[in-house]
């Protein structure tokens, strides 16, 4: 689910790449470890993520909103990957995603 990756987590293989299940909302800031605060992301970009200054939130489910460190944001969802651009309003959005 993070924007284009091509390894889908329910065909995941052991030994071939890892999967892990990240919490949307981290459970140090009180999130719940259920589907409904989990989200598949491949190991590479799990540590993205937590390591790269990469944040999202899911505005509905299936649905991730993304933000870059450099303020760009995209939306991805089972249709694949939207490019939002970084905009005055997108970086807006970015800017309160990072702090959520």
């Amino acid at each position: 689910m993070y924007p284009w990756c091509t390894r889908p987590a329910r065909n995941t293989v052991p030994g071939e790449h890892a999967a892990d299940c990240d919490h949307i909302t981290p459970r140090g800031r009180g999130g719940p470890t259920c589907s409904c605060n989990l989200a598949p992301l491949c190991r590479r970009h799990h540590r993205l993520k937590t390591h790269g200054g990469w944040t999202y939130t899911q505005p509905e489910r299936g649905t991730y909103l993304w933000a870059s460190p450099h303020g760009y944001t995209y939306l991805r969802n089972h249709h694949g990957t939207l490019d939002l651009g970084a905009d005055l309003t997108t970086q807006h959005t970015a800017q309160r995603l990072r702090r959520a």
